[in-house]
């Protein structure tokens, strides 16, 4: 008996099907047309519209990369290897990379062309970051990003050269992670966390190879050392790559949610604020999901069987745990607002007055890990964001905040403060109201050289440096009241306007050359914006209040001068507040 294999109806070839003969669908060419010399050629099989969607998404996706690529590249403009614009387009080929997943790196052909065959489907693809690679290249006497793709289907898909890694630099960049961890709003029980890196990755209680990958890229990031660049390409490319697989363990969400906030840091610093925005979106989803934005208390207590099915995410074990999360859940927070007031793009967590109840943030305010684990925590401190808004905030201002505490409280009144500047008409009632939670926030701020993790250490004369995390929080609080007073043009509005232009610049001219190195990209997002109200009022005023506001828009254009050199994106919105203040 034989065992003739059957052709699946519609796979013949279209030369034997116009013949009404068999096929054996062989590809590239079936064994009929080979024998008869004829061209074999197939009908694809129709896409489905969800299909068609995403071929367009990937299309949109590359032809994005291009226009940010054209933005760092321009006629006057060279990358040097050595410069840190060409981590960033490395980054954007090996996304652009990512888009193609039947394409791959080869050896540079003498001919530079294109091998063949490609799917069809993919030559679109192809062409366009074909076109993104060459626009990198620029002369001899720099270094040239060149790419040829070659198609091999057996091949493993990768874009990133592979580099070895000891563990004597793995301890390392994990040591210079930890050290710098706060300049991420990261937090975490450093003993606990060293012991579980002897764990088996399959390990529950084992931190999660997205989340060792993400600590690695950032830690090769804070190391400032271009032999890194390699690594950061690396652990990058790793690191999303675990974050598909992390997703699929519901127990290790929460290590999702710190990968993917760390990744987005990393964006962010990198100024791909795009890939930023879309990292973070994934972090608040997913936090959102797993509760993360509605912890009752910061008092641990033993999950009942109704706790452990509410949620995605399984109850925390133990208090310490329960601090890491109530963490996780302000640094996402942080990131969504901060990077939400960067790009001009909607928040995703929502506090305060209005909110859907489903998605208040009600989680409390953090506090030091120390404190989740000693149980210096009452039920009766549940302050979250919607108590900024009542009359009673001082309540909660008796007893010293965290300077974590305070820089999200800094954030939510910020971008609280856009949002409504942006209405076409705001309700002088939440106008009212965010003035109240401005001024007194404002008055619960530690003074700038304060030390501590509270700011409880007060400053010793000629010794204490400028704090650049209360800096920052500082600057939160008067951009958010000049942001929010900007367009007023009664006395208040005009006091408040004039007192927190003062303060900006008093902040600034506190610093020196060498704090800025330590400073936080974020912190220059807030100049620019600062800087981009001060313009338009000296435009609008005239006088003695018109150069004074300019005069105080170019002492925010040095610094964002001076911060640039440290992160090179930001020169975008400083060259547009140079042309408008010129003009």
């Amino acid at each position: 008996m034989s065992s003739t294999y059957v052709l699946a109806r519609g796979n013949a070839c279209l030369t034997c099907r116009k013949k009404k003969q068999r096929c054996d669908g062989e590809k590239p060419s079936c064994r009929s047309c080979i024998k008869t010399n004829k061209e074999c050629i197939y009908n694809e099989p129709p896409k489905s519209r969800a299909q068609l969607l995403v071929d367009r998404i990937q299309e949109l996706e590359v032809c994005s990369l291009i226009l940010v690529v054209r933005q760092h590249l321009t006629p006057r403009l060279f990358i040097h290897r050595d410069d840190s614009s060409y981590l960033v387009l490395r980054l954007l080929i090996a996304k652009a990379l990512a888009l193609i997943p039947v394409a791959r790196p080869v050896h540079k052909d003498p001919q530079n062309i294109v091998h063949l065959p490609i799917p069809e489907s993919e030559v679109h693809h192809l062409k366009i970051v074909h076109l993104l690679s060459e626009e990198i290249t620029h002369s001899a006497q720099f270094y040239a990003v060149n790419m040829v793709w070659n198609y091999n289907p057996a091949a493993p898909v990768t874009s990133v050269t592979q580099v070895e890694m000891t563990p004597r630099l793995r301890e390392n960049l994990i040591q210079i992670f930890l050290q710098n961890r706060d300049k991420c709003y990261f937090d975490l029980h450093v003993g606990r966390f060293i012991a579980s890196l002897s764990l088996p990755p399959t390990e529950p209680t084992a931190p999660h190879p997205a989340l060792i990958d993400a600590i690695l890229l950032v830690g090769c990031y804070f190391s400032r050392a271009p032999s890194l660049a390699n690594y950061e390409i690396q652990f990058l490319s790793q690191a999303l790559h675990q974050l598909s697989a992390c997703f699929s363990e519901t127990e290790r969400l929460h290590d999702f949610v710190r990968a993917s906030n760390l990744i987005t840091f990393y964006y962010f610093c990198k100024g791909m604020y795009t890939e930023a925005y879309q990292q973070v979106v994934m972090s608040c989803h997913i936090a959102v999901s797993c509760g993360m934005h509605q912890i009752i208390s910061s008092v641990w207590r033993p999950a009942s069987p109704r706790d452990e099915v509410n949620h995605f995410l399984a109850p925390p074990r133990d208090s310490i745990e329960l601090g890491e999360r109530i963490h996780t859940f302000w640094q996402t927070y942080c990131f969504d607002k901060m990077v939400s007031m960067a790009t001009s793009q909607p928040a995703h967590l929502i506090g305060g007055p209005g909110a859907d109840p489903l998605l208040q943030v009600t989680t409390p305010w953090p506090k030091l890990l120390i404190d989740y684990e000693t149980g210096n925590v009452s039920d009766m401190e549940r302050p979250s964001v919607s108590s900024l808004f009542t009359t009673h905030t001082t309540s909660f201002g008796k007893k010293r905040e965290t300077l974590a505490s305070l820089r999200a409280q800094g954030l939510t009144l910020a971008s609280r403060a856009l949002h409504l500047i942006n209405l076409p008409m705001a309700n002088p009632h939440d106008v009212t109201m965010l003035d109240n939670a401005i001024q007194d926030l404002t008055s619960r701020l530690p003074g700038l050289r304060n030390g501590g993790e509270r700011g409880e250490i007060a400053t010793t004369p000629g010794q204490s440096p400028v704090n650049h995390r209360i800096a920052m929080i500082q600057t939160l609080a008067h951009v958010a009241s000049l942001t929010l007073h900007q367009h007023g043009v009664d006395a208040i509005a005009r006091h408040r306007c004039t007192v927190s232009t003062q303060q900006i610049i008093s902040i600034i001219q506190e610093m020196e050359e060498t704090d800025y190195p330590e400073l936080f990209i974020g912190l220059g997002h807030l100049w620019y914006i600062a800087g981009r109200i001060l313009i338009t009022i000296s435009q609008n005023a005239h006088g003695v209040v018109a150069e004074q506001n300019r005069q105080a828009a170019h002492v925010v254009i040095l610094a964002m001068k001076r911060l640039s050199i440290m992160y090179p994106p930001l020169g975008f919105q400083l060259q547009q507040l140079q042309q408008a203040l010129g003009n």
